[in-house]
Order: C-alpha cells, then structure tokens, then sequence
C-alpha cells in the first residue's frame, strides 16, 4: 500500500505542475501588454510676438507639425474659444513656441510669451 500511495502523490504532483504550467501560458507577455505610441492630439505652447509673420498665419516647428499632425491649419485654444490659423512650417523656430503676429495676439488677448493650446484643425 505503500507503494501504491506514493505512486499516486506523484502522479498529483505532475497534474499540479501540468496546471501550473498551463495557467502561465495564459498569462502575456509583458511586451505584448505595452501599447504603441498614442497620437498627440493638444499640446501647450508660448506663443510670441514677431513682426515678420504676416496676419492669420502663424510659424510653428517642423517637430511640433508633426506630433500634432499639422497639415495646413491649425486650432489655438485661448480662454475656452478656438481659432483657425495657416501655418508655415520652420525648423529654427523652437519646439516648445509658436510665432505669430502682434495684431492676432492682440484680438486674442494676448500678451508675449503667452500659453496657449494648439491641436490639428480638422
């Protein structure tokens, strides 16, 4: 009987591990579980004063066009109200800014070095 006993504890021994083994396999991997890159949809930016930039349009840098996926306009959110500007593409232009005329800031309210929200016009 003996015998018999620990020939049984074995076998139950190797459904465990079998078990143990089948479960880890349900389990993902770690990398799987990592999602890809989700799109930038807003960022915050200063915008400033130049004189060269002409009314309506804004200079943004090529690296901020495309984290927003800026094609040829783009929304400046100020205060709760969005407003639509062409944009001309520069790779001097700092990514963390946008350079717009003195005389749109001013219909926004704006003064230089002012944060404001800038996402893809749709």
């Amino acid at each position: 009987m003996s015998k018999e006993d620990t020939d049984k504890e074995e076998v139950e021994e190797k459904n465990k591990k079998v078990d143990i083994k089948s479960l880890v396999n349900i389990i993902p991997p770690a990398s799987s579980l990592r999602k890809e890159k989700t799109e930038v949809k807003e960022k915050r930016v200063k915008i400033r004063k130049k004189t060269e930039v002409d009314a309506g349009t804004v200079i943004i840098s090529s690296k901020l066009a495309n984290e927003i996926n800026a094609k040829d306009e783009i929304e400046i959110s100020v205060k709760g109200r969005r407003n639509k500007f062409k944009i001309i593409v520069q790779d001097n232009v700092p990514a963390t800014e946008i350079w717009s005329n003195s005389e749109d800031m001013l219909k926004l309210g704006l003064e230089d070095n002012s944060t404001v929200s800038v996402r893809s016009s749709k």
